[in-house]
């Protein structure tokens, strides 16, 4: 009996803990909510409900990618990375947005160290 109580408790271990691993890979990277918000104007990607569960729309080409839904704003970052290595420069404090002729759209002027901090992380500028 003691055995068999034992397992049990050691299977409900594992698969919390394999329950909880599964949760924190799934989760996108955490963002500045101001230079975000702001930036949102400007990207050309949003999430879109749908029946089976969500997809990503590209605002320009209207062409739509249905990732597993695990994996849906993993996917939403790493597009929106891809973007900004492209679309974004960073001048001391200014965040630059720029269109696909590499005309200024608008610029972002970072506040804080913070802010200028999240942005290298985030879209990955060195």
């Amino acid at each position: 009996m003691k055995l068999s109580r034992l397992l049990i408790v050691a299977f409900f271990i594992v698969f919390m803990f394999l329950g909880l691993q599964a949760l924190r890979q799934g989760m996108p990277s955490e963002k500045n909510e101001r230079i975000y918000t702001m930036l949102q104007k400007h990207m050309p990607y949003e999430v879109e409900k749908r029946a089976g569960g969500f997809s990503i729309k590209s605002k320009i080409t209207g062409i739509k990618e249905k990732p597993p839904a695990k994996d849906i704003f993993l996917r939403l970052e790493q597009l929106e990375k891809l973007w900004g290595k492209e679309f974004l420069k960073l001048e001391n404090n200014i965040l630059v947005v720029m269109d696909k002729n590499k005309k200024t759209v608008t610029k972002i002027l970072l506040k804080t160290d913070e802010e200028k901090k999240w942005v290298k992380e985030y879209f990955e500028f060195k």
